[in-house]
């Protein structure tokens, strides 16, 4: 009998500390910040961007962004592609057999988002709906998602507030990190001492130098080390180069 007393004893014991534990964990959990925002690791070297124009001008992002890394460190040689069509949105990709294709070839350690500005500005539900979307195909990968949040039309400074919104509610819905691109651009073309224009003619998308950007933004955020020690300037004038590069390092 007393055997008996000292086994039941001992698992009412261990039943509470693991039902205790587990309430721990979840109080824990609760309080984190609806942002994942640690880095992926260094070593990281499978990136897939998924977006439009806004992704592929000036060679890409993905073109400057291996040679950030490589400038960085010349005997790795990171995996970044895109999956990028003129206009599309995110809804558009996820019915894309070649976007399709392209998600299932590797196990990406990280994907980057990015919505139509357009899309972003003016169809909020649209944009979270199709990142809850793409972080479902994910689900079991241990992939990271990071969000391209785009900028304004230059003759259009009122659509800022309504993407920065929509990036926000996003990534508190899928826990993805915003990486600000338009918000840093925002600040750069208000820098009347800077004087720098990161427009394209058009007025809509990147020149060289909001691409070097946006790509500068993304070495900081997905690698998580100083644009600013890095010399790749992209082949812009060293001044130039610098100064994007220490904005993005914010």
């Amino acid at each position: 009998m007393r055997t008996t007393t000292n086994f039941l004893a001992l698992l009412f014991l261990l039943l509470a500390m693991v039902f205790g534990g587990n309430s721990c964990s979840k109080e824990t959990s609760s309080e984190q910040p609806v942002e994942n925002k640690e880095p992926i690791a260094t070593s990281v070297r499978e990136i897939l961007f998924i977006g439009n124009s806004h992704t592929y001008y000036n060679s890409g992002v993905s073109f400057h962004l291996t040679e950030f890394q490589k400038n960085d460190d010349p005997s790795m040689e990171p995996f970044i592609k895109e999956a990028t069509f003129s206009g599309y949105s995110l809804q558009d990709h996820l019915s894309n057999a070649g976007t399709l294709s392209k998600l299932e070839e590797r196990s990406w350690e990280a994907i980057v988002l990015q919505e139509n500005t357009f899309v972003a500005a003016n169809d909020s539900e649209a944009t979270i709906a199709s990142i809850k979307a793409f972080q479902e195909l994910l689900s079991t990968t241990g992939t990271r998602i990071y969000l391209f949040m785009t900028w304004p039309y230059k003759e259009e400074p009122q659509m800022y507030n309504a993407i920065k919104s929509t990036y926000e509610d996003a990534a508190r819905a899928t826990r993805a990190k915003i990486v600000p691109v338009g918000t840093v651009w925002r600040d750069i073309q208000a820098d009347s001492e800077a004087n720098i224009d990161l427009y394209d003619a058009d007025g809509v998308h990147p020149n060289v130098l909001g691409t070097y950007l946006a790509s500068a933004l993304f070495y900081a955020e997905i690698f998580d080390k100083s644009p600013s020690s890095n010399p790749y300037n992209g082949g812009l004038d060293a001044e130039t180069a610098n100064y994007l590069k220490l904005k993005a390092n914010q």
